[in-house]
């Protein structure tokens, strides 16, 4: 019987397998934000961006966070095919420090190493257009 961590462990490296990509590491702008979801050492969080889903987990250790992403085609009704490619990611961030991942709609996930690199903190913010100088 598997446990639960190895039942999200299979889920992420299932997905790692079949999914697609649509976002970018980027700093820009930032309008209002949701509540901060907190994530723990490889426990899974999912987050929808439009036509895409962005599964994210970490491993802490050595003052930083091993942040995994991995950006795949949300499921769709309409049709039966599987999605068919993935993209991850693997970011190093180090602690008490910080990275961006922005989607294709218009929202920026920001992902937060703790101090001491056991918990990070993921927070949605809608992206705004910086104005530009007449």
């Amino acid at each position: 019987m598997m446990t639960a961590g190895k039942r999200i462990f299979a889920l992420a490296l299932a997905a790692v397998l079949s999914l697609s990509a649509g976002v970018a590491l980027h700093a820009e702008p930032h309008g209002p934000a949701t509540a901060p979801v907190t994530m723990k050492p490889l426990a899974a969080v999912s987050f929808d961006a439009g036509q895409k889903h962005v599964l994210s987990y970490f491993v802490g250790g050595e003052g930083a966070c091993r942040l995994t992403v991995i950006i795949f085609d949300a499921p769709s009704l309409d049709e039966a095919t599987p999605a068919t490619a993935t993209t991850r990611l693997i970011v190093p961030i180090s602690s008490g420090k910080s990275a961006n991942l922005d989607t294709a709609v218009a929202k920026t996930l920001r992902f937060a190493c703790s101090a001491d690199a056991t918990a990070m903190t993921v927070t949605a913010h809608e992206r705004v257009a910086a104005r530009a100088a007449y």
